[in-house]
Parts: C-alpha cells; structure tokens; sequence
C-alpha cells in the first residue's frame, strides 16, 4: 500500500492553536496531535507569591474554566491550613461550578462540536442549525450569568479565598434567574434525544475511564478517584500513579497511568464522569438518557456531544435545586490559618479531572506547584484514537480522513490552552 499523509496546520473550532498530522503506511500508522501553542508556565510565576495569588492568578490559565482552576487550588490549599468549610459554602461553590459546565458545555455543544453533525464549517453556515446555535448561546448565557452573580464577572472571577467567598450573592439575585434556569432545564432534557439522534461514525473506544466518584452525588469538587477498570484511590496516591512525558511534536505534555513499569492512556471528561457515576444523577435525567436510547456505558468518543448534553442537564437540575435551597451563610468564608505543607487536589473541570498540588512555607506563600489539566492527560488518548481509527479506515481517501480526523479531534473538547503550561527546553 502506497503511502497517505493527512494534515491540518490548524484545526478549527477548538480552544486554542493546534494540527493534526497523520501518516499511513504499509506497517503502521503515525498520528500525531500537534500542539504548538506557547508555554505559559505558570508554575514557574507562582513560586514565591501568596497563596491568594494562586487562587486568582491560576484563574487566567483559561477563559472558559476558570472555575475549576480556582475551586482546585483552593481546596488544595484548604487542605493545607485544615479549613472546615461549610456545607452552604460548599453549595454555592457547586453553583458556581454548575454555571461553568453549562458555560463551558453550550460552547462545545452547539457552537464548535454540533456544526460537524450537519455538515457544516460554522454553527452560523447552514439555516437548519441555526435554533440550535441559538439555543447554545442562551445556555452560555445563563451558565455566565451564575458565574458573574457569584464570582463577579464571567470571565476569570475574582470572589474565592480560602474558607468560601469575599462576599456573598443576595437570595434575591440568585432568585430573579430560577424561572430563566427551570425554563433551561426542560429545554435541556430535550436536547439529550436530539444529540442521541445525530448521525455519528463509529469510532469505538475500549480505554480506561478515569473520574472522580462520591458516594452521594455527582462528582465536581469532592470524591476518590475510580476507573473502570478497577482503580479506586485517594487523590495523592492518583498522582504519584501517573507519569508524564515529553513529546516533540507537542508543547502538551502527556500523562499516562503508571503499570509495571509501562505508561498507559487514559481518558478523563464528560464520557468517564457519565460512565462512570450514571446512578447518581437524577431520576428525570436517567429516563431521559433511557428513553433516548442511549447506551450507558458510551463507548463512542463522537458520542461525548451526548454526555455533554446529559452534564448540561444536570448542571441545570443542581442550578435549580441549590437556588431553591439557598440561605445566605452567616459568614462569607471561614477561618483560615496560615501554615505551611503540602497538598494535593483533585476536581472535576469541563474537561475532566484537574489536579494541583502546591506547597506553601510558613507565610503561605507557594514554594512548588505543580498543575495537571485534563487536555494534557487526553492528548495521548487523542493521539490513540486518531491511530486506531486510520488502521481500520486507511482505504477511505486522504480528505475523508483529514475531515474525519478533525471531528475525532473536536469531540474531546480539548482546551489547548490549559494544556501548555511548562515544557524543558
């Protein structure tokens, strides 16, 4: 067989700058996810600053997560100075990271992974896609619309601090957008039929799922980590199991799971969370998934639009619920006593899990930091994928296969950006 090669100097609609090259030849597939967005290195910039800087700083690594840099270096640094931090607070804190799944999940949706469904180059090409681009941009909305009442603005908030909140958001705010987020909900519950319905290729994946897992609720920012594949362990012990390394074609480092001396791809995301914590969602959203005809376990990486989809329900549900539910705490945030040691934690992104560990002297001030995203411990599985997928299909012609590639690719969401932190050089 003669040789194919596939590429794309950037790929669209996903965060971030990144290519995909592929070579197919008589032996064995090449694959490669090409990432050459800069380093940011921000856990170079940290060393030295107050742990508040931690909180905020890690904030910027991304525009679209925020949330989740900020809810897992707080914990980590809770953890630290022993806080015991309220179960209002912790309420509030799910709403906030509620507001940036439905934020984060609507983007990927509707706006850059649901055009390639209907064959179309943009959510705004074909007039057929068009209610549902706009009904992607409504839950967008919403989804900031949580996160500004709680973290200030939107983009990058500004309210978290070790033991909860520099202030607090009214009853009566919170209570003005119930009727926009219960009038979301069923709207979303919908949506779940809609993406079991869309045409998908068959990319089947026979991986290991890796989330967290909480004996009473869905996991977001509590929780062991649990696999499919029999892993159940602390979020410390998670971290010293896995391993990165360095690749040429990429300024992403990769993660994999450390066995018997051997790295092993894993994936991290909706598609594991969903997998992995089914029963604990809500029973309205079950037969939802049930009446859709969606096979639990999904085992498809097209069909991460559908767990997606079942994520943006849920956080809907949360939203609705802990609103309903809300008394403004007494104090906006407990005590915290500086001290120094080290921690690790672990929540759950958009994306998937996202761990920090720091260390902080006796001023609280952050001696070593180290930051895994979950696109850096998907980049090896995207790479995987992609190889598998060309072994099987090597006959289709090179441009069936580069739009094909492409579409692998925007499945897992990847957020590129969060991904290139530090690189040795």
């Amino acid at each position: 067989m003669r040789g194919k090669t596939i590429q794309t100097d950037y790929l669209s609609r996903v965060e971030g700058e990144a290519g995909l090259f592929a070579r197919i030849l008589a032996d064995r597939v090449e694959a490669q996810f090409r990432v050459f967005e800069a380093p940011r290195f921000f856990e170079s910039f940290l060393k030295d600053r107050s742990h508040q800087d931690a909180i905020d700083f890690t904030a910027r690594i991304c525009g679209i997560c925020p949330v989740a840099y900020q809810m897992t270096a707080v914990h980590a640094i809770e953890k630290i100075f022993s806080v015991d931090v309220e179960q209002p607070i912790k309420q509030l804190r799910r709403l906030f990271y509620a507001g940036e799944w439905i934020e984060s999940h609507a983007l990927h949706v509707y706006l850059l992974h649901g055009p390639d469904f209907y064959g179309a180059a943009s959510a705004w090409e074909k007039e057929s896609y068009l209610p549902y681009a706009k009904m992607g941009l409504h839950f967008k909305k919403l989804g900031n619309r949580l996160m500004a009442i709680i973290g200030g603005r939107p983009v990058h908030p500004v309210s978290v601090k070790a033991g909860g909140f520099f202030k607090l958001p009214g009853k009566r705010e919170l209570i003005a957008a119930l009727g926009e987020l219960e009038d979301a909900y069923e709207k979303s519950i919908k949506a779940i039929s809609w993406a079991a319905g869309l045409p998908f290729q068959p990319v089947p994946l026979d991986t290991e799922y890796v989330a967290l897992r909480h004996p009473r609720e869905y996991p977001m920012n509590e929780g062991r980590v649990v696999s499919n594949l029999g892993l159940d362990v602390s979020m410390d012990s998670f971290l010293e199991g896995i391993r990165q390394n360095q690749v040429g074609h990429s300024t992403a480092l990769h993660w994999k799971i450390q066995r018997d001396g051997k790295g092993e791809n894993y994936l991290a995301g909706p598609l594991a969370r969903v997998n992995l914590n089914f029963d604990q969602l809500p029973e309205e959203i079950k037969d939802a998934v049930k009446s859709a005809g969606v096979p639990i376990p999904i085992d498809n990486i097209e069909m991460g639009i559908i767990a997606r989809c079942i994520e943006i329900a849920y956080a809907f549900s949360e939203a609705v619920r802990i609103i309903k539910n809300y008394e403004e705490p007494a104090m906006a945030a407990a005590g915290a006593q500086v001290r120094p040691g080290t921690a690790t934690w672990i929540t759950e992104a958009p994306r998937g899990i996202l761990i920090h560990r720091y260390t902080l002297d006796d001023a609280g001030n952050v001696k070593d930091c180290l930051i895994v995203p979950p696109t850096s411990q998907n980049t090896g599985h995207i790479e995987r994928t992609l190889s598998n997928y060309l072994k099987v299909n090597s006959g289709k012609p090179a441009e069936a296969l580069k739009k094909e590639c492409e579409r692998i690719i925007r499945g897992y969401d990847p957020c590129i950006s969060c991904s290139v932190h530090v690189v040795k050089i």
